[in-house]
């Protein structure tokens, strides 16, 4: 049996990080989880060390299992007053116009770091330290600021990550400006921290002395988390919600990441509707499919949506499977001194707290549109499968997976497909497409695209086929890397 491993990511920064555990005799969670870490710390101001994040694993002959290291309401122990304060609203010209709210009264409580040692301790082959180590080697060396993370930045870095004066001398020059894609990043105290980090393992983000940093900063901004909420923080493993389509059983993370539910949903409404080729009337039906799961959704007290996000992909030649999302939401714009940590807003995002900021009740996990899959076929193939992109996240997964499993579309065809993503906009429901569907009977207004756009998400995949070859592809719509690497004999 093979023991290579495919790894589909975010960067080739994230890649080749997983690529040198797998080196070193690690598995497809030693990859998936050493390239995750690398791209919490080098895709600068999409995501953090402490992001949220769902992982999914599968293992031959196993039920697959998901671990939730989603956000938690933090506040435990706090007076009344702290609750509703320390928060800066935000409006940005991006994606049409947003608002959100930043500030130390925005962060939760993230759980990235917490899952994936979960997922490393009864998954992975290697030692915790050898999977942070690539990360810290690079972020030690310096890495060059990502074209995703430059794009992001163009809306973001005055308003969010330029009013504290430790985040903005990160991202800007001398003169003030914002750094140029591909410039060369160093994030003070941030190799140290993750030196910290696999030295003292995933407690070091918790209960350990980043941890007390972590707490203490956002104590004196007037932040609500707080030391307790820290300590009492634990990621879950969790039973994932499954579906079956076209010989294909999945699974995805089920609630409170209720993207995965949406996903499931959007498949079951799509059963019969294509078939061969996307026709005018099966992308209608797609339009409405989304429509109809989109208008559930709001119906929630709670939305989901995870807008800064990204994801790992790995499959090793076992068929071991491990999909990892993690989000920092718009990110809040704290940099802890000394750190190099920046901190989530995922409680100021405005879509995830509908009930008004902070109205969450201290310990609870908030929702999410995350849905790192993990799928199995009656002949024998499994695939590792993924997309950041706040709400397109589901919409780009259910078209990825149809062009795969019923289109008959190889990988890297079915990730490069045009995509249409209904959205809700100026109290009703349009249509964002990109060129190259039949959209004459979409019964709804459109905006259009001129070429495929990371607007719809940039998601990887790693497929091991029923005869053990492993195929890795990652999305053209993001600076997105994929290979497969061989792993020594033990």
């Amino acid at each position: 049996m093979s023991r290579a491993v495919g790894i589909a990511g975010p960067s080739e920064i994230a890649v080749r990080a997983g690529a040198e555990v797998v080196e070193a005799g690690g598995n497809a969670v030693d990859a998936a989880v050493a390239a995750t870490i690398a791209a919490l710390c080098t895709e600068v101001a999409i995501v953090g060390l402490d992001a949220g994040a769902f992982v999914t694993l599968w293992r031959p002959g196993d039920d697959p299992v998901v671990i939730d290291g989603g956000i938690a309401m933090p506040g435990l122990g706090r007076p009344a007053e702290r609750f509703g304060a320390a928060g800066r609203p935000v409006s940005l010209d991006y994606g049409g116009g947003m608002n959100t709210i930043v500030g130390h009264g925005a962060v939760g409580v993230g759980g990235a770091i917490a899952a994936l040692g979960e997922a490393a301790a009864g998954w992975s082959r290697l030692e915790w330290p050898q999977l942070v180590a690539p990360a810290a080697t690079r972020v030690r060396e310096g890495f060059p600021l990502s074209r995703a993370s430059h794009t992001w930045l163009r809306y973001s870095h005055r308003e969010i990550f330029g009013w504290q004066s430790d985040s903005a001398a990160v991202i800007h020059d001398a003169d003030g400006g914002l750094r140029p894609a591909g410039a060369p990043m160093h994030i003070p105290g941030l190799a140290e921290s993750l030196d910290e980090l696999g030295r003292d393992g995933p407690g070091a983000l918790y209960t350990g002395r980043l941890g007390r940093e972590i707490a203490a900063c956002i104590d004196a901004g007037g932040g609500l988390l707080g030391k307790e909420d820290r300590h009492a923080y634990r990621a879950q493993p969790r039973r994932p919600v499954r579906c079956e389509i076209d010989g294909w059983s999945i699974a995805v993370p089920p609630p409170p990441a209720i993207g995965g539910s949406a996903l499931a949903a959007m498949l079951a409404r799509m059963a019969g509707r294509v078939d061969r080729r996307w026709t005018a009337e099966a992308v209608a039906v797609l339009a409405e499919a989304q429509r109809d799961v989109f208008e559930g959704l709001r119906a929630l007290p709670t939305g989901a949506r995870s807008s800064s996000t990204v994801h790992i992909s790995a499959l090793d030649g076992e068929g071991l499977a491990c999909a990892i999302t993690a989000s920092s939401g718009y990110g809040s714009g704290v940099l802890v001194p000394g750190t190099g940590i920046w901190m989530n807003n995922c409680l100021g995002e405005l879509e995830l707290n509908p009930g008004g900021f902070h109205a969450l009740p201290p310990g609870e996990r908030m929702a999410s549109n995350m849905s790192p899959a993990a799928a199995r076929s009656s002949q024998g193939a499994m695939l590792s499968i993924g997309s950041p992109g706040a709400e397109r996240i589901t919409t780009a997964l259910l078209q990825v997976m149809l062009n795969f499993m019923r289109l008959g579309m190889p990988l890297e065809q079915a990730l490069a497909a045009p995509r249409l993503h209904v959205e809700w906009s100026g109290g009703g429901w349009q249509a964002a497409a990109e060129p190259g569907l039949p959209l004459q009977q979409v019964p709804m207004p459109l905006r259009l695209f001129d070429d495929l756009s990371m607007f719809f998400g940039g998601a990887g995949a790693v497929l091991r086929q029923a005869d053990g070859t492993l195929v890795s592809a990652a999305d053209p719509r993001r600076q997105g890397a994929a290979m497969v690497v061989e792993s020594p004999p033990r």
